[in-house]
């Protein structure tokens, strides 16, 4: 009687290939890519006199816009009225400044003239260089009177709007 040698099957070793293939399939399918917009980050803020804000960040994805990263104030109090034509100044702790052009215009369809009295977008293009990203941001937004309204990002946003800024 003769004995016959046949390789040790491990039927399970088929079903954990393709169980790593599936999960490196579906992670490379969840990072946004080429033609994916930016899944937007928000925070909130308070102003110097305690009213509380909302710091978006985001990608204009309008095709009646240009394309690009956003950045978006939005006063949660209603009491404030932001001007819809006036840069948004940053500036961290190290003597770094920035401007960013108001592109509020973005916050209504196409041709719509009255824009949300307490919001105003900005467009994150004229964040360069980067801000560094273990430094608090200040930022003043310009209000329709003619003052600004002082704001801080802490770490988390200015480490999103750190990696956000970069190509």
């Amino acid at each position: 009687m003769g004995v016959s040698v046949q390789p040790w099957r491990r039927p399970w070793r088929r079903g954990v290939w393709l169980g790593l293939l599936a999960l490196s399939l579906g992670a490379l399918l969840l990072v946004p890519g080429a033609g994916q917009a930016l899944e937007p980050q928000r925070w909130t803020l308070q102003d110097q006199a305690g009213r509380p804000w909302s710091l978006t960040l985001l990608e204009q994805v309008d095709p009646a816009y240009s394309p690009g990263l956003r950045l978006r104030l939005t006063d949660r109090s209603g009491r404030l009225r932001l001007d819809h034509s006036k840069t948004l100044q940053l500036r961290d702790g190290l003597g770094g400044a920035w401007e960013l052009a108001n592109c509020s215009a973005e916050l209504v369809p196409a041709g719509e003239a009255i824009l949300p009295a307490s919001s105003a977008q900005f467009d994150l293009a004229g964040l360069e260089p980067r801000p560094r990203a273990e430094l608090p941001l200040a930022l003043a937004a310009p209000l329709e009177s003619g003052d600004f309204v002082e704001l801080v990002a802490g770490p988390a946003a200015v480490a999103a709007l750190h990696g956000a800024a970069g190509p």
